[in-house]
């Protein structure tokens, strides 16, 4: 009996010392995030599109973050998002306290070693983004009546008028030029975005490429009532065409003029090096707790009705994410092929355009 009481009492002994060690159970851990603040670096000036749709975009995550954490802002604006990685890349801590939103100009200033890129693709995690970009369609002035491809590719000295060298609607006016070998075409630059549209008012500039969104925006189905075209549209990066916009009317799309393996690869490259219009990364080396929290948080924000709604309520667009998968996916399926970067680099550039065979 005697041996049977101690036996309970070291069994008690043993509970008491397990209950102090281990007050709480892995479960009831408390969240990483419980009780910090979060920076998201932003990688735009305050009060832009972007600055509004990554505040969308992280007002949502911090509701779906375990811990709910306070969301607060830091600008890093610069050399199309260059400025913000090498932040993250070089400067930011490893803790998970701050992660960024930027724009996709950094996969091509990291792929070409462009002199302000001092990060490497595979320095971060990516997350997605809640807007993956395009469709994007030709929009041609009236007085050409250049309403299908055939009469698009043989009109000659096709003036695109755009905003800067490397803009990425600059560099779909040249791709759609390239794939369809326009004749003589035209790069005009240095337009803001209404002024674009006022320089196809007065006949300064032929046509640009937009997206279908902000075309439709514009009052575009009555511009076609008008007169004007869009002879072609460019699916964005998740294949997303005319024929997913509503009201927005049928019309080929750039990929289906791709002729030769060389056109398609070079899309492809083009697809890859742009994967959505912006993403949020955190830097390699955080804590294991922080990148599995981020990840659950971002697929419920992208997956999230209310985020939907609201996304298209402030900004005019659906959204239509991309995800941090598919991100990474696109990183290690860019081509390697010299020939098809340098081919995409001139493309970019503000020099005649490659030949297309």
């Amino acid at each position: 009996m005697k041996a049977a009481n101690r036996l309970i009492r070291a069994g008690g002994l043993l509970i008491l010392t397990l209950v102090l060690v281990f007050p709480a159970n892995r479960a009831s851990a408390a969240p990483f995030y419980e009780d910090k603040q979060l920076v998201v670096v932003v990688a735009y000036r305050p009060g832009g599109a972007g600055h509004l749709r990554t505040q969308i975009e992280a007002q949502h995550l911090s509701k779906l973050l375990p811990g709910h954490p306070t969301v607060v802002y830091k600008f890093v604006p610069g050399a199309d998002g260059a400025a913000a990685a090498n932040y993250m890349a070089n400067v930011s801590k490893r803790d998970g306290l701050t992660i960024a939103n930027i724009g996709t100009g950094m996969f091509y200033s990291a792929v070409f070693k462009a002199p302000e890129a001092r990060f490497k693709l595979d320095d971060f995690i990516y997350f997605g983004t809640g807007y993956g970009g395009g469709p994007y369609a030709v929009e041609v002035r009236p007085e050409l009546g250049l309403d299908t491809i055939e009469k698009l590719k043989a009109y000659k000295g096709m003036r695109f008028g755009q905003r800067t060298i490397g803009h990425p609607q600059y560099i779909l006016d040249r791709l759609i030029a390239y794939v369809l070998e326009l004749k003589d075409p035209k790069f005009l630059v240095g337009y803001s975005s209404q002024d674009i549209i006022t320089a196809l008012t007065r006949g300064e500039a032929d046509a640009h490429t937009t997206n279908v969104y902000s075309f439709l925006w514009r009052d575009g189905l009555k511009k076609l009532k008008k007169g004007y075209t869009v002879p072609i549209v460019v699916r964005n990066v998740k294949g997303r065409g005319a024929e997913w916009v509503p009201g927005f009317p049928r019309r080929p799309h750039l990929d289906d003029f791709a002729d030769t393996e060389l056109k398609r690869a070079v899309i492809r490259f083009h697809n890859s090096i742009k994967p959505g219009s912006t993403n949020f990364l955190a830097p390699k080396g955080i804590p294991g707790a922080a990148v599995q929290a981020l990840q659950k948080a971002f697929r419920q924000v992208w997956k999230d009705p209310e985020f939907a709604m609201e996304y298209k309520h402030l900004t005019g667009q659906p959204s239509d994410p991309v995800t941090g998968e598919e991100i990474h996916r696109a990183i290690r399926e860019l081509s390697r092929d010299p020939k098809i970067a340098r081919i995409y680099k001139q493309i970019s550039g503000g020099g005649p355009l490659p030949r297309a065979r």
